[in-house]
């Protein structure tokens, strides 16, 4: 048992029992246990009520996004108390290109560089430093934010363990109207809060769209791949837009900057909002809820268009025949939303629903219905994909894709109507 004394100044061996080696790593992370504590000691309130009555016999910690395809690595990291049954637990979340890199099974081509980890893990440091505590939405505690830095420093984000709290969906489930109307909540919520930010808080700090530096040759084939799944369906519109799917120019436009020809304020955006990236709260019973218990990963925020994040959620996220029945309407929800929030500010709002949202709405669909190809392809697809596949899986692996497919096939069937509307000497 520590102290209360002692917790007043951090020592490491305070905490821990002769079985643990404070200096030993963090399972094949770069980060100690002394720093792990040294972080929890500093920030979190839970770890020293919890330290203040135990010392801590053992720590494990293991990787739990192996062949997720995420741009990090992340550690479910279990802290045994001395006199607690349960461990308390935190996630360690370790930039890197590597797992992503080979989860892609692309013949030992890199689609992930050094360079674009860094920037988009540092992009959200930013995010929770300058802006995460002034935002009224569900986001997860932060413990340690850790910029990537030029000397070699390694990143990190120590956060709050959600584990038997929440979890996030499967990507080939779709979600419900109530999620989707939850999610268009908080989100109007976040644009309401830099509409109303001073400019020279944010504005021209981040105009760069770092996603569209995804858009590499390597990529085309996840794209061309998917017509061999169902050629009769996909072919055609492959054919429009094959010419784009490389195009930062393209992704750029229909992603962000085309609110400047549309008549929309520009915002910050999450810019990569989709099934991957929200927790769902748990009913008592443990299925999951309506309720938004987290949203994660703001690697890629951005000054956007602000409905670009919907539009991305709403494609990705939302099974087509769902989606179709009650876009329109969500949007509505949360343009009146907006609206409520900043009048509830005396802030004038000097844009529309029906000629501006509406078809910022569109826009950003067009490349969000264009990703979904590739996303499908790269999720599903492929021989060293289906060779890993045990006999058990495959029947539901398949079954997955092709309710995915049909929900792509919807997504592309409405982008290319989108796509006629828009000049194409605007890109």
């Amino acid at each position: 048992m520590v102290a209360t004394g002692a917790i007043l100044t951090f020592r490491p061996e305070n905490f821990v029992t002769e079985a643990v080696n404070v200096s030993g790593l963090i399972s094949d992370s770069p980060f100690t246990v002394e720093w792990l504590l040294k972080s929890l000691y500093a920030h979190d309130k839970q770890f020293i009520e919890h330290a203040k009555k135990s010392v801590i016999e053992h720590i494990s910690a293991y990787d739990i996004s192996e062949g997720q395809g995420y741009v990090s690595k992340v550690y479910k990291t279990s802290i045994k108390f001395q006199h607690s049954d349960e461990p308390y637990q935190v996630i360690l979340k370790v930039p890197g290109c590597e797992a992503f890199n080979e989860d892609s099974a692309c013949d030992g081509e890199e689609l992930m560089s050094e360079e674009f980890v860094k920037k988009a893990h540092n992009l959200e440091c930013e995010f929770y430093k300058n802006f995460a505590a002034h935002i009224d939405i569900p986001l997860v505690k932060m413990y340690n934010v850790t910029k990537i830095g030029e000397n070699g420093q390694r990143g990190a984000l120590l956060m709050e363990s959600m584990v038997g709290k929440a979890e996030t969906r499967p990507y080939h489930q779709g979600a419900s109207v109530e999620m989707v109307y939850n999610v268009a909540k908080h989100m109007a919520t976040f644009y309401a809060y830099f509409l109303s930010l001073p400019k020279d808080k944010w504005l021209g700090e981040y105009k760069e769209n770092i996603a569209v530096g995804m858009t590499k040759e390597q990529f085309y084939p996840f794209y061309a791949r998917i017509c061999d799944m169902k050629p009769e369906v996909f072919e055609k519109p492959f054919e429009i837009f094959k010419e784009y799917v490389c195009s930062k120019s393209f992704f750029n436009y229909f992603g962000a900057t085309c609110y400047k020809d549309l008549g929309l304020p520009v915002v910050l955006t999450h810019g990569d909002l989709w099934t991957n990236n929200i927790m769902w709260k748990k009913n008592p019973d443990g299925s999951v809820s309506n309720e938004v218990a987290a949203i994660l990963d703001f690697q890629t925020f951005h000054e956007g268009c602000i409905t670009s994040d919907l539009a991305r959620y709403m494609c990705l996220s939302m099974d087509g025949d769902v989606r179709r029945k009650h876009e329109f309407e969500i949007l509505r929800f949360m343009y009146d939303r907006i609206v409520k929030l900043l009048e509830e500010k005396d802030e004038i709002v000097d844009f529309t629903l029906n000629r501006s949202m509406k078809q910022g709405y569109k826009t950003n669909f067009v490349a969000q219905g264009v990703l979904s190809m590739l996303i499908v392809s790269f999720i599903y697809g492929g021989e060293s994909k289906e060779r890993s596949w045990t006999a058990e899986e495959r029947p539901i692996k398949m079954a997955e894709r092709e309710k995915l497919l049909i929900r792509t096939q919807l997504a592309v069937e409405d982008a290319v109507q989108y796509f006629k509307d828009v000049s194409k000497d605007r890109f």
